[in-house]
Parts: C-alpha cells; sequence; structure tokens
C-alpha cells in the first residue's frame, strides 16, 4: 500500500495553507499600494489580476488535495498487459482552467513489464517514465 502522501491536506491544514496564501497576497498588494499611492482602480486591477488568479488557482489545488489522490490500496492492474503495476509518487501537473491555473498532484504507477504509466483514475500513458 502507498504511504500517506505529503500531497493530501485535511480541511483544517488546506485552510491554514490558503490564510497563509491570502496574507501574504495581502501584505504584497499593500506593499504596492504604499509604493504606488496615486494607483487608479484599473492599476490595482492589473496588480491583483494575476496575483488574485494565482491565490484562486491555490484555492482550487488546496480543494482537490483533500480528496482522492487516486491511490488504491490493492495493487493496481496494468490496462495494457494485466500485470500489477509499481506506485512511483504523487508528481505534480499543471492544469490551465479559464480562470485559474493549479498544480494538481495525482497518484502515478507504472508497469514494469510494458511501461506503461498510469495515473488512476485516467487512463494508460504512452510515455515511459
Amino acid at each position: 500500500m502507498p504511504k500517506r502522501s505529503k500531497a493530501r491536506r485535511t480541511q483544517s491544514q488546506a485552510a491554514e495553507e490558503f490564510s497563509k496564501a491570502a496574507q501574504e497576497l495581502w501584505t504584497r498588494f499593500n506593499a504596492w499600494h504604499d509604493e504606488h499611492p496615486d494607483a487608479t482602480f484599473d492599476d490595482m486591477d492589473d496588480f491583483l489580476g494575476d496575483e488574485g488568479r494565482d491565490l484562486m488557482g491555490k484555492a482550487l489545488e488546496l480543494r482537490l488535495r483533500q480528496g482522492d489522490l487516486g491511490t488504491k490500496a490493492e495493487g493496481q492492474v496494468c490496462p495494457r498487459c494485466g500485470r500489477e503495476m509499481t506506485f512511483k509518487g504523487y508528481p505534480e501537473k499543471t492544469v490551465h482552467g479559464l480562470k485559474v491555473d493549479s498544480d494538481i498532484p495525482r497518484a502515478y504507477y507504472h508497469c514494469p513489464a510494458c511501461e506503461a504509466g498510469l495515473f488512476p483514475p485516467g487512463q494508460a500513458s504512452e510515455t515511459k517514465a
């Protein structure tokens, strides 16, 4: 069975991590505004645009880290050759949405027999690990 992942978060851990990220954004925004006291609404919107997108991506990422990351207690069977796959960890993949980008960890399995890769609950990957 795979070890408990550092990728997974409890609800309280996720809330704490999000609050910290939001506080850091607030601090950066205030420091920026102190340096730009005549900033217009559009200037502030420009500053917060990318920063806000990052924060919302963090919210999405942390929510997903509370759920199923694709690990299974029993061995994962290779959909290509039917042999047992080896758990390789939780690599992160950046997912680009319309409004947010998030780094999403997913369990990754590799088949030593046919070299297929799998990110459950997805399909076998054609890339060799």
